[in-house]
């Protein structure tokens, strides 16, 4: 093989170690590399070392390495005119780059390459069986680290699907615990300012006006606070001098699950061992696991803030916060949104809400009504809807967990037994129904007809059958425990005005027919169903007398 014959040969001597190599032998580590190439040299003082080239933690599937680029520049500068390392597997782990340096750049470049341990010298023209060999080396090392990757990879996935945490940096809100680095810790600082942000999104703050009172605050964003805590956190994002919060990084904490104890991994994937590039993963393909760490937020209050960022949270003119009902109200007929519209007539305004299909003039009609004959229609029945839920929750406390089981499972119980028992018949009426065919009282196509029929009602009393087995299980899992989801309309039980807080907590959507016909829905409504029910049913059974509870 070509290589430039000079009467002084200068050699770079280039060792590398991969953090896939950290755990083998010795013999692979710098240290020793640099004693092989060593002793080399004192065997053959004609080999004069101008310069050693060190990658220490740079692996072998690409070549983008300091040490090996300024290795290059002093080849191309004409400083070196032989390169030598302990093996092939130290230039490269990478079959096809690996193979293409020894092929073609390093014998362009005049460079005579040396890889001891596997007794290769591109000078040696007169050895052509280690040459054909050296392909099958570079192959070999190639599926080694392939190999490696896959172990690697398998063994972060198990951490991940264990809950542990495998990332460098925690997220913003949270700290590496010191005594276990895949666990997370607290940062009550940052966690803090989580908080606030949420409880800012709650009260009708849009995202800038959010990142603007974070940035009076003086509060560090995520990338410079890190920084500011002596983190060596390095990002292609730069901020300047003044760095400040963005609505882009006040969104990306509000959807951030991690703040509500789950810990959120697998969201980004390489695209192959040999590039350092990856690619977005489908959020239904990222590993959750719950209870891995304490929340910041509640799960109610992260669900009620992600409902908001799904809404049109237009900010209103000249204000920070959105308007009052931006994104609950539907039209009527057409299902499209509702737009705020203002007028005014005898020197005052009039603020009222419009079919959007109607504004745009694609059909439909307007549906108006008045944002005031609305925001007090709305509060009347959040007021009512509260006090019903109220009254119902203190019903089922009173009562108990005694009464609890003397209906709500042992309703279950009977009709679970009444399906059992029709489950059965219906089998035994499919024996008989055979045993009548074969006795000639029914014709074949009677029994097909009647068998089919007598198949679908037993599979529906099974369905029913295992619903209901469910619901047993449900309650007596929640006892008589409080429902989470009623923290919500909890906290408004003395409301007196209406805000846009309470309607994200109670409220799903307003359905408006007209300037007097308006519908509420209202969130959790089959869990509110299921309480009223459940409270009215105890009254019926006598456990609760006038309003006061009794003895079950």
């Amino acid at each position: 093989m070509y290589f430039q014959r000079t009467n002084q040969i200068l050699c770079g001597d280039y060792v590398r170690l991969s953090r896939e190599d950290g755990d083998k032998l010795e013999s692979d580590s710098i240290r020793n590399q640099k004693e092989l190439l060593a002793e080399y040299h004192r065997k053959h003082p004609e080999m004069k070392r101008v310069d050693e080239y060190v990658d220490d933690g740079y692996s072998g599937t690409d070549f983008d390495r300091p040490g090996f680029k300024r290795m290059l520049e002093d080849a191309g500068k004409g400083k070196i005119n032989c390169i030598i390392v302990k093996d092939l597997s130290r230039l490269g782990r990478n079959y096809i780059e690996t193979g293409r340096y020894l092929e073609k750049i390093f014998p362009s470049m005049g460079i005579r390459f040396l890889a001891l341990n596997d007794n290769y010298d591109s000078a040696d023209e007169s050895s052509d069986s280690d040459h054909i060999i050296v392909p099958f080396k570079n192959l070999i090392n190639d599926a080694y680290c392939r190999d490696i990757s896959i172990k690697i990879r398998s063994q972060l996935d198990v951490k991940r699907r264990n809950g542990e945490f495998i990332g460098s940096f925690a997220g913003y809100g949270y700290l590496k615990d010191p005594a276990d680095k895949n666990h997370l810790i607290v940062d009550e600082y940052a966690a803090n300012i989580v908080r606030l942000i949420f409880k800012w999104k709650l009260d009708g703050m849009s995202s800038q006006h959010i990142a603007a009172q974070l940035d009076e605050m003086g509060a560090l964003p995520p990338l410079e606070y890190k920084r500011m805590c002596g983190l060596n956190f390095n990002s292609g994002f730069r901020a300047g001098k003044n760095p400040k919060w963005s609505v882009v990084s006040v969104n990306r904490i509000m959807r951030n699950e991690l703040y509500t104890g789950v810990m959120v991994q697998g969201k980004r994937k390489k695209i192959t061992y040999k590039l350092k590039e990856s690619h977005a993963v489908d959020e239904r393909d990222w590993i959750k696991v719950p209870g891995t760490h304490d929340a910041i937020i509640p799960r109610p209050v992260f669900d009620q803030v992600q409902k908001l960022l799904e809404l049109d949270t237009r900010t209103a003119p000249d204000e920070d916060t959105v308007y009052l009902f931006s994104g609950f109200l539907q039209c009527g007929s057409c299902g499209q949104n509702m737009v705020k519209r203002c007028s005014s007539k005898g020197g005052k305004k009039y603020h009222y809400y419009h079919c959007s299909t109607y504004k745009n003039g694609d059909g439909c009609t307007s549906h108006l009504i008045s944002e005031s004959r609305l925001t007090e229609a709305v509060l009347v029945a959040v007021q009512n809807q509260v006090v019903l839920l109220m009254d119902a929750e203190k019903i089922i406390t009173a009562v108990g967990q005694s009464a609890l089981e003397d209906y709500s499972v042992k309703v279950v119980d009977t009709q679970l037994l009444k399906l059992e028992e029709e489950v059965n018949r219906y089998q035994d009426l499919k024996t008989h129904l055979y045993e009548d065919m074969q006795d000639g009282i029914i014709s074949r196509e009677e029994f097909r007809d009647l068998n089919s029929r007598f198949t679908k009602q037993m599979k529906a009393s099974q369905e029913k059958a295992a619903e209901l087995k469910e619901k047993k299980e449900r309650l007596l899992s929640e006892k008589n425990q409080v429902q989470p989801w009623l923290e919500g309309f909890r906290e408004f039980r003395s409301i007196d005005h209406l805000e846009r807080k309470a309607l994200t907590a109670i409220v799903d959507h307003i359905t408006v027919y007209g300037k007097d016909n308006i519908e509420i829905h209202f969130r959790y409504e089959d869990e509110i169903k299921e309480l009223l029910q459940r409270s009215e049913n105890y009254k019926q059974l006598g456990f609760v007398n006038e309003g006061k509870e009794t003895e079950a």
